[in-house]
């Protein structure tokens, strides 16, 4: 059956009377091609040819040309728009008239760069068939996933393009970067692909593993042309600044075609999650490749639990993804996805950025994403190649899905939103200063240190003992060879496996904070439609442990939090109330948890624990309540402090709309009444220990 005919069908579907309250047609879009092949030192026609390429895109010839002048670019254009072709091209146009040359591929996720070696390889191949005279230009992937072996081969016989990830750059050739000499003497370009996902925490780290990464390329005389490639969003150039201290310019202005798409929005009376259930089971059993995108890993499970149960005789074919799957389990569904062994996905973000997952045709969104640039980044992962597609986003009952639910027009008009990092982070800095030392001792004259602020976290490290000082006083070691490992670049901290019970086998892993929460004792975690119960959790020696156990239910966690104003920064008024920003002190602890049945979610019975705090410091701003506005509610006999509880959740919410920012990177919480502004107060906070300046942002604005 047809995509169309899906649509109708499924508006035709009593069941969903009244659910869907919008139905947009986006017409396709043709291609613009550039009128003349774009300047480069070598010709490419064959080698387009071979990709079955006639002619390039405007923006492509745009931005090839600017990389060939020696100019540090970022595209920022939708999903498949000829991003990686533009990289790719202008690199191969450098390493044909100088061999010596080499590339430095970065990507967030290891399987990106997997995904981009094939076709390097390929396009290195075809080169090498057209400039038989040259000697022949190789690719490898570096990173954690390799032999040791294979690491010293790499090291020992560079490639002309290698393909890494953040922390193999972070960790092993920034940390170890005289067994990289040659490689970082002719390193010519950067290219940093998906660099919108370098924001918050992430992004914060990278800015100074980029500012590193630069330094040492100084050490042994080269000064790379950095490529970004970005989604659409508000910044691309600023952002790239940002990370790399180098001004950069911009293509954003796409010239490639695209295809009809239907959009539908969803009340989802019926919860969000059971309507996605019975859309991917309709889909499914007409043949309509899908995705389908949520808010968490456990519901992620469900949802595909759910979906196989009600299509069993398709359920073969229906899976999850998301982070914490094994190396292997991901790479498997990946290639099944490709060929089409696969009719449905639900994943988390995971799949969002631009792994080959093939020809989808219907992306269901189960709540929005946080963000229109994620909306639309994942609603470009269907209807490729000009192919008609469709989005269906259901809303949650939070306020924001709910404000787009009734609003349609703003949601379809939203621009995209800034992404935010704060690299002044004082504990994110301070460990970089640690890291840079123990690469290359830190004098007065190096560019790091002519910031005021770098010079004062310099001074703190002196004093807690992590750097010292010359004889004459103008240079810095760092006390330790490598402190590297203690920098966790995404700031989730340390990953912990988990083991089946009393084996070695790993079946997942889950980064330590979360795992407070996820894999207590007694909980019951969720991998890939199969349910194993939690029999241990030693969090002080990072052990967790599980046996396969089928239970009819799942498990959520209760926690309380606290928070404390170390020093109020600023204040202002607001429609009658007060505002406050400044630094607090979080302190949360797991208390117990909930046991809900899989098939109605039903409580049957809450656990109690005993966990130690969590506890961490960052920056937040607060909104104080007015004792006359409590007097007034519950005069009416109205729940005050579901009230506040509801108003933490709008504005974490609506956060989105002023800074570009995760949910999880934000935290809330509602007190009836706090000691310290003497009246009730809900808290938002940046999730990170030092902040993130997302809740600055959104102050200032």
């Amino acid at each position: 059956m047809s995509l169309d005919e899906y649509i109708q069908s499924l508006k035709g579907y009593k069941g969903f009377a009244g659910d869907i309250v919008c139905h947009k047609t986006l017409s396709p879009g043709k291609a613009i091609y550039a009128s003349v092949d774009p300047l480069l030192k070598n010709s490419f026609p064959p080698l387009l040819e071979s990709l079955g390429i006639k002619k390039i895109y405007k923006h492509q010839k745009k931005a090839m040309e600017m990389i060939r002048n020696g100019i540090h670019t970022v595209i920022s254009t939708p999903t498949a728009s000829g991003k990686s072709l533009i990289y790719n091209l202008s690199v191969i146009d450098q390493l044909t008239c100088d061999p010596q040359s080499h590339a430095l591929y970065l990507f967030p996720l290891k399987a990106l760069a997997r995904d981009q070696l094939e076709t390097v390889q390929r396009l290195l191949l075809i080169s090498g068939e057209q400039n038989k005279e040259a000697p022949q230009l190789k690719a490898a992937v570096y990173d954690g996933d390799i032999s040791s072996y294979q690491k010293a081969k790499i090291r020992n016989a560079l490639p002309h393009i290698l393909l890494s990830n953040p922390e193999m750059l972070h960790l092993a050739m920034l940390a170890h970067h005289h067994l990289w000499e040659k490689f970082f003497k002719h390193l010519k370009y950067i290219v940093i692909d998906e660099v919108h996902t370098y924001r918050g925490v992430m992004g914060s780290n990278m800015a100074w593993v980029f500012r590193r990464l630069q330094r040492i390329c100084r050490l042994y005389g080269s000064k790379p042309i950095f490529i970004f490639c970005s989604a659409t969003i508000a910044n691309p150039a600023s952002l790239a600044k940002k990370l790399t201290g180098l001004d950069v310019s911009v293509v954003n202005e796409s010239g490639a075609p695209f295809g009809k798409k239907e959009v539908l929005l969803m009340r989802g009376a019926e919860g969000a999650a059971r309507t996605a259930t019975a859309l991917i089971h309709s889909a499914v059993h007409r043949g309509l490749r899908t995705i389908c995108y949520t808010q968490s890993r456990k519901i992620t499970e469900l949802i595909a639990i759910w979906a196989s149960q009600r299509a069993p005789s398709f359920s073969e074919m229906i899976t999850a993804y998301r982070a914490g799957f094994l190396p292997e389990e991901r790479r498997s569904i990946e290639k099944k996805l490709g060929t089409g062994e696969l009719l449905a996905v639900v994943s988390t973000s995971a799949l969002e950025l631009g792994i080959d997952i093939g020809n989808l045709d219907l992306c269901i969104l189960v709540g929005y994403p946080g963000t229109i640039m994620a909306t639309w980044q994942r609603a470009g992962r269907v209807g490729r190649k000009g192919k008609d597609s469709a989005l269906i986003l259901i809303a949650h009952e939070d306020a924001l899905d709910q404000y787009f639910i009734n609003h349609p027009d703003i949601f379809f008009n939203m621009p995209p939103e800034k992404a935010i990092i704060n690299p002044w982070n004082n504990v994110i800095l301070k460990q970089h200063l640690e890291c840079a030392a123990a690469e290359l001792r830190l004098d007065n004259l190096d560019p790091f240190l002519r910031d005021t602020d770098i010079k004062k976290a310099v001074a703190e490290l002196e004093y807690s003992g992590k750097l010292l000082k010359s004889h004459k006083g103008d240079m810095w070691y760092a006390a330790r060879k490598s402190p590297h490992r203690e920098v966790n670049l995404r700031g989730t901290g340390n990953s912990l496996p988990i083991f089946l019970e009393n084996t070695k086998q790993s079946i997942g892993d889950i980064d330590r904070h979360r795992s407070f929460f996820e894999t207590h004792e007694g909980a019951v975690y969720l991998h890939r439609g199969n349910t194993y119960f939690i029999t241990r959790f030693d969090h002080e020696k990072g052990i967790v442990e599980a046996k396969r156990k089928d239970v009819p239910y799942f498990t959520k966690a209760h926690s309380t939090k606290f928070t404390k104003i170390i020093k109020q920064l600023d204040s202002c008024r607001v429609k009658g109330t007060r505002v406050g920003f400044g630094i607090l002190k979080i302190t949360e602890q797991v208390t117990g948890y909930d046991r809900r049945l899989v098939s109605n979610q039903k409580s049957i019975g809450m656990v109690s624990l005993d966990l130690p705090k969590l506890e961490f410091e960052t920056q937040g701003l607060w909104i104080e309540i007015p004792d006359y506005i409590r007097d007034k509610i519950e005069s009416t006999q109205m729940h005050f402090m579901g009230g506040i509880h509801a108003l933490e959740h709008a504005a974490i919410g609506i956060m989105p709309l002023l800074v570009m920012t995760d949910r999880n990177d934000l935290g809330g919480i509602s007190i009836p009444f706090h000691s310290q502004t003497g009246a009730a107060a809900v808290f938002i906070y940046d999730g990170a220990p030092g902040c993130l300046g997302l809740t600055l942002q959104a102050f200032k604005n």
